[in-house]
């Protein structure tokens, strides 16, 4: 109790800790709003199935009926993407492809990558294998190095990121690399050290370490590499076990 009251004395991290708290209280209405809007994009996409069927259309109609249920299905993919990453934990074993994955995390984050203008290249090595793995938890951790790279080059004038998939021999690894720098040496040892940052403001200083234990837990990792970025890398397959780390603890 001692520890958590030295805590809370820092107006700056109690703050932190409002802030987290909201984050987790609009978090808890994502699975109903997701789930009436999934149906209403259901009936959208439904009724205009229905008027492309009709007959006597001009191409003019049928083009804008096939960019309503186009936008629909797209919308529809958004929402299940989020739905994944926001249900509440509990095992969740799928297998999926790699590819899927990250383009579900990107498409999530999309609209700020416009919007901070930043120019986000990604690249998958050809003949990726599936991956079977916790897909929220992977998800999650793909979504904190996604926002970790974003942060490093809003306002800065290179603008740049790069997203890469490839795969070894037993495993798949996903690379963030961001044109803000290598990150100092002086911080490196503390990476992903839960509450360690370096931005201030209203940063938790949770997204590397959540990264690095949600793969943990079933076998990965998360690593930085001055020349490559942020690597996470995943087993193909996870039914293992948690990971074991050099101090004998384990990731779970």
């Amino acid at each position: 109790m001692s520890e958590l009251a030295d805590i809370f004395a820092d107006s700056g991290m109690r703050e932190r800790f409002a802030r987290f708290y909201r984050y987790a209280q609009v978090g808890g209405c994502v699975s109903s709003v997701t789930h009436d809007v999934n149906n209403y994009l259901g009936a959208i996409l439904a009724y205009a199935e229905l008027l492309s069927l009709e007959s006597g259309q001009t191409d003019e109609s049928r083009r804008m009926l096939e960019e309503i249920m186009t936008a629909v299905r797209r919308s529809s993919r958004l929402i299940s993407g989020l739905t994944d990453i926001a249900r509440r934990e509990r095992p969740d074993l799928r297998v999926v492809s790699p590819r899927d994955v990250l383009e579900s995390v990107l498409a999530l984050r999309q609209y700020d990558l416009k919007m901070a203008r930043i120019d986000a290249k990604t690249s998958c090595q050809d003949g990726l294998p599936q991956i079977s793995v916790d897909l929220p938890k992977l998800q999650q951790s793909l979504l904190y190095l996604l926002s970790n790279a974003i942060e490093a080059v809003e306002g800065e004038k290179d603008r740049r990121i790069k997203l890469s998939v490839s795969a070894g021999k037993e495993s798949v690894e996903f690379c963030f690399w961001n044109a803000g720098g290598p990150v100092p040496e002086t911080v490196r040892a503390r990476l992903f050290e839960p509450f360690f940052t370096t931005r201030g403001g209203g940063h938790l200083g949770l997204g590397l370490w959540t990264a690095r234990h949600n793969l943990r837990a079933f076998r990965g990792d998360v690593t930085y590499d001055p020349a490559r970025g942020f690597s996470a890398r995943v087993p193909q397959e996870s039914g293992a076990g948690p990971l074991e780390t050099k101090d004998g603890t384990t990731g779970a």
